[in-house]
């Protein structure tokens, strides 16, 4: 989660596009969590969960690229031998605290999900070692990641881990049958190796097909902010990600008369976030070139790199360096509310909570709480956070070696 430097000083849109992000996630988990059914088929939830949500994750993760790139720029006078050693210890320590909260938030049970936090961590390793490769076939290995991922699934028994069947999206269903489909229950953990593996590489909440492919498309973005070219790239890359999510929506709509499993093994399906369908992943791809078009040209193009000012933007400048402690202490909130219910009544609400309104105002009230959290650990340096945590192993093993 490193944050590097462009040629005039910090990438203010990769602060501000990770930022929202955050913010946006939050808001996103708590309908998701908390909304019970009648919250799932209204607007509200499908705005944040679908319309933002689906295709913010695969933001998030091509910023992360980006911000490797960048900082693979900032230290590389310290040689590859030190790169790599660097990589290793932040890609582990992503892995393992994505692992530790997991447990803490759902229960040792649930460990095997694999959330975002394990493929960044093994990303951070990958694009390490992508740092020897050209841009070009860093690039062809991410397409190819995207065409093996319906192929793995065919053999993975993908859906029998997702309650065994997909149905529609509620709501945008009603309008566009057949466009926007989803598992009908939550991924089933399954602790034995196999599943486990499978999990990882196609079945999970965040497999590395077609995941990876996102942080891959962020580093060779990344290299191009760093060598002073992006600037020239902009019309060519909005131009790239509007036909991105033009084709991902003409082939989700081509598929409509599909049966919804043909996301599961084909490359002509709807759109679906679990599995990241071969429409979903090209939508995710177009918008997210299309937004980071548009912030840097408005923040690192016109604005010449300066920061934004004013109270909101600094918040959301602050909220990018505390990602990681922002992003784990949301979860611990949703999981151990949910707990704390199951404590009280006996029943465990997860996405039965209640309606869309409630959990929404929930979801606002966490942002400030966590905001107001990150305000307070600034002033301290940002002491016992996960990032001061990070900082401290680098370094205490640097000082061995």
């Amino acid at each position: 989660m490193d944050l590097g430097d462009s040629e005039g000083g910090r990438v203010v849109s990769v602060d501000i596009i990770r930022g929202c992000a955050l913010v946006g996630m939050v808001l996103d988990h708590f309908q998701l969590y908390f909304g019970n059914d009648a919250a799932a088929g209204s607007w509200p939830y499908f705005l944040f969960e679908h319309a933002l949500g689906d295709w913010g994750a695969a933001c998030f993760l091509m910023i992360m690229g980006m911000s490797q790139a960048l900082s693979h720029e900032k230290h590389k006078v310290s040689g590859p031998g030190p790169l790599l050693h660097r990589a290793l210890l932040r890609g582990g320590y992503l892995f393992v605290v994505g692992l530790l909260m997991l447990g803490l938030t759902w229960g040792p049970s649930q460990l095997w999900q694999w959330d975002i936090l394990t493929l960044m961590g093994f990303a951070t390793v990958v694009l390490a070692l992508c740092r020897f490769l050209p841009s070009w076939t860093i690039l062809l290995l991410g397409s190819g990641l995207a065409v093996g991922a319906p192929l793995l699934r065919t053999v993975s028994c993908f859906a029998d881990y997702w309650g065994g069947a997909l149905r529609g999206v509620p709501l945008i269903s009603e309008f566009l049958p057949g466009l926007y489909v989803e598992p009908v229950s939550k991924y089933e953990v399954v602790w034995s190796v196999k599943p486990i593996i499978l999990g990882f590489l196609a079945n999970g909440y965040f497999p590395l097909l077609p995941w990876l492919l996102f942080p891959l498309v962020g580093f060779a973005l990344g290299r191009r902010i760093a060598g002073g070219k992006m600037r020239g790239d902009l019309p060519r890359l909005a131009l790239l990600g509007a036909a991105l999510a033009a084709a991902g929506l003409a082939l989700a709509f081509a598929a409509r008369m599909a049966p919804a499993e043909a996301v599961t093994g084909g490359f002509i399906a709807p759109l679906s976030f679990s599995p990241d369908s071969s429409s979903m992943v090209l939508f995710q791809a177009g918008m997210t070139l299309l937004f980071f078009s548009a912030l840097f040209f408005l923040c690192d193009t016109r604005q010449n790199g300066r920061p934004p000012q004013g109270l909101l933007a600094r918040q959301i400048g602050l909220t990018s360096r505390f990602s990681l402690s922002f992003y784990v202490l949301h979860y611990l909130i949703i999981g151990w509310t949910l707990f704390a219910v199951y404590l009280a009544t006996d029943r465990y609400p997860i996405s039965s909570l209640m309606g869309d309104v409630p959990a929404l105002l929930c979801g606002l009230v966490a942002v400030l709480a966590l905001e107001t959290v990150l305000w307070l650990w600034q002033r301290t340096g940002g002491k016992y956070s996960l990032e001061w945590v990070l900082d401290a192993l680098t370094a205490r093993l640097a000082a061995l070696r």
